[in-house]
């Protein structure tokens, strides 16, 4: 299983831009195998638990039944019989806490996996939310002129919504779309309402991917300028 995990990781690497989504969806049937494995293996534990508590009862029992023959002066051939007994039950004991051990020992391996899957998982998240939504995240926002910020933007499929603070205590959402690496953002001000559209696309991904273009008011009468540029850069933290 582990080398399954590598390889998916392997082929990340050789091929970022397509394989990072791919890689992200098999890691999460991965992790939805094992945890239906944990299930099963937890259920399994708690069975076994019952049946150590069965066996050494009886081995108790037997052990108390053995020590009173000896008391009561019982026959050599029955306490041959009851010293086979014993050490049939002892013999069940020890094979059932041999088998416990492994299935303890393959649960952590299990629980080690998952770890593993979750983490990477992680990683990819933060890298961009993988091919499929490269703008998932939170964006060091800069206006021009004059203006900065933090948004935090949700892609699903080319649809892009999110929220943002600007200095000024300008803040509100965002609504648009990205195509082919471009992005088209409608700016809806809590003050304003729809107060300009920026124009822009993708440049590099991952922890290095960063927004670039212009914008436009849609309101010129509010007093506020009417075009620029702006930049926003990936904020790793904040994911």
């Amino acid at each position: 299983m582990r080398r399954v995990v590598l390889v998916l990781l392997a082929f990340a690497f050789l091929h970022p831009g397509s394989a990072t989504g791919q890689v992200a969806e098999s890691l999460r049937e991965q992790a939805r195998v094992r945890q239906g494995l944990l299930t099963t293996q937890l259920q399994a534990l708690g069975e076994m638990r019952e049946e150590l508590r069965e066996i050494w009862t009886r081995l108790e029992q037997q052990t108390g039944g053995m020590l009173r023959a000896q008391q009561e002066g019982e026959s050599v051939e029955s306490l041959r019989l009851r010293d086979t007994d014993l050490r049939k039950a002892e013999t069940e004991l020890l094979a059932t806490l041999l088998e416990t051990q492994q299935r303890r020992n393959s649960m952590l391996e299990n629980r080690t996996m998952i770890a593993s899957i979750e983490l990477e998982m992680q990683r990819l998240a933060a890298e961009g939310g993988g091919a499929d939504a490269p703008l998932t995240g939170a964006w060091q926002f800069t206006v021009e002129p004059g203006q900065e910020g933090v948004a935090y933007l949700q892609q699903q499929g080319t649809l892009v919504t999110g929220t943002y603070s600007l200095s000024g205590g300008f803040s509100g959402s965002f609504r648009g779309t990205f195509v082919a690496g471009k992005v088209r953002l409608e700016r809806i001000d809590s003050q304003y309402g729809f107060a300009a559209i920026y124009y822009g696309r993708l440049v590099g991904r991952g922890r290095n991917a960063r927004l670039q273009g212009n914008w436009e008011a849609t309101q010129l009468a509010s007093g506020l300028p009417s075009r620029g540029s702006w930049t926003a850069s990936r904020v790793i933290d904040a994911e």
